[in-house]
C-alpha cells in the first residue's frame, strides 16, 4: 500500500492485561474489526498494572514511545494520556468508582493524576453513560460541554439463539455479578434468604459477605477469576440477573443478561435505568424489601419473565457494536481533521 493510500493509524492503549479477568477492554477488542475498515487498529496494554510510582512512571515513559495518529486510553490509565499529544490523545473515561472509595491525601493525589490533569490535556473525552458524564462534570467542572456520551457495546460472544438447560425449575439459579460494596451483595443475600432460589455470586467473597451468607437461610455458591467463555456459561445456567448496585458508571451485566435472554432485576436509580430501558424490573438498591418483593414476582410470574426478556433482547440492539464502533470512528476523524 502506497503511503498516500495507507489508513489512519490507531492505538486502543489499555491497562495490563490479567488472565482469567474479564473487563470493559474486551469490548474494546470488539470493536477492532468494524474499525478497521476505516483505520490500522492495534490494541497495545501497558507493561505495569499497580500503581507504585515506578509501575506509574513505567507507565508513562512506555506510552511516550508509542507513535500513530490517534491514541485512546480506553479507561483506568487516565494518567497515561499526560504522555500523549494532545492533537492525538482521546480518553475514556468509565466512572468515578475508584475514586469515590479513597479519602484524604490519597484521594487528593489520584484525583489530580487519573482524573483532573488527564481532563485537562485530552481535547476528546468521552465516557460512557450520561450518568458518568454528569458525575464529571459536577466532580470536575473543568470538563462541563466538552464530554461525549458513547456507552458500552454488547459483546458479540453473549448473543445466543441456543435453548439451554436452566436451573431446577423448583430452585431456580439467580446470578449476581460482582463483589465490591457498590455491587450491594449484602442487600441481595438479605432479601434473598427463605426465597426457593439458588444465588449464584461471581466474583471474591470478602470474609464479612461470606460469614452473612453462611448465616443465612439462603442456597448459594460462588464463583470468581472466570474466562469471558465461563463467564457466558454462568448467564446460560441461570434463570435471572440480580444487579441491585448502589453505583455503576454503565451496569454491563444488564447487558449481557439480556443478549442471553434472562429477565433482569436492577436498580431504579441512573444509570440503570437509561441502560436497561423497558427490560428491567427496577426496585430501590437500599431497600431489602423492594428487592425481595422483586425477587418473588420473578419467582411467580412466568409472563413477567417473558416480557423482560423479549424487551431486553429489543433493548440491547441499541448496544450493537457496529453502532459504538461508528461513533468512536467519527471522534478519530475529528482528530484526525485538526491535524
Amino acid at each position: 500500500m502506497s503511503r498516500m493510500s495507507r489508513l489512519p493509524t490507531v492505538i486502543l492503549l489499555m491497562r495490563k492485561k490479567r488472565t482469567n479477568y474479564y473487563s470493559v477492554e474486551r469490548l474494546f477488542e470488539n470493536l477492532v474489526p468494524p474499525l478497521s475498515r476505516q483505520f490500522d487498529v492495534r490494541v497495545v496494554h501497558v507493561p505495569c498494572f499497580g500503581v507504585s510510582p515506578v509501575e506509574f512512571i513505567r507507565n508513562l515513559i512506555f506510552t511516550a514511545r508509542l507513535r500513530a495518529d490517534v491514541i485512546h486510553v480506553t479507561g483506568d490509565i487516565q494518567y497515561c494520556a499526560l504522555a500523549v499529544p494532545r492533537q492525538r490523545c482521546v480518553l475514556t473515561v468509565l466512572d468515578l468508582v475508584s475514586l469515590n472509595r479513597l479519602k484524604g491525601a490519597r484521594k487528593h493525589v489520584f484525583s489530580l493524576l487519573w482524573y483532573s490533569l488527564p481532563l485537562r490535556w485530552a481535547q476528546h473525552v468521552t465516557s460512557i453513560s450520561e450518568e458518568s458524564r454528569n458525575q464529571l462534570e459536577r466532580s470536575f467542572p473543568s470538563t462541563v460541554g466538552m464530554v461525549r456520551v458513547i456507552s458500552n457495546c454488547a459483546d458479540p460472544a453473549f448473543e445466543s439463539n441456543i435453548v439451554f438447560a436452566h436451573a431446577d425449575a423448583d430452585r431456580p439459579r439467580v446470578l449476581q455479578v460482582g463483589t465490591s460494596a457498590n455491587k450491594n451483595v449484602h442487600r441481595v443475600a438479605l432479601a434473598a434468604s427463605g426465597l426457593p432460589l439458588h444465588l449464584r455470586i461471581i466474583g471474591p467473597l470478602s470474609d464479612d459477605l461470606r460469614t452473612l451468607l453462611s448465616n443465612l437461610d439462603l442456597e448459594w455458591s460462588s464463583a470468581e477469576q472466570l474466562s469471558t467463555e465461563e463467564l457466558i456459561k454462568e448467564y446460560q445456567n441461570s434463570d435471572a440477573l440480580v444487579f441491585a448496585s448502589t453505583y455503576e458508571g454503565f451496569g454491563l451485566p444488564i447487558v449481557e443478561a439480556q443478549s442471553i435472554g434472562l429477565p433482569v432485576l436492577t436498580s431504579k436509580i441512573q444509570p440503570m435505568t437509561d441502560v436497561a430501558g423497558e427490560g428491567a424490573l427496577f426496585v430501590d438498591p437500599y431497600s431489602e424489601f423492594e428487592i425481595r418483593s422483586g425477587l418473588e414476582q420473578l419467582l411467580s410470574s412466568p409472563d413477567l419473565c417473558r416480557r423482560l426478556v423479549e424487551q431486553g433482547r429489543n433493548n440491547v440492539k441499541r448496544f450493537d457494536v457496529r453502532i459504538v464502533a461508528d461513533q468512536y470512528a467519527k471522534i478519530y476523524a475529528d482528530v484526525l481533521n485538526r491535524n
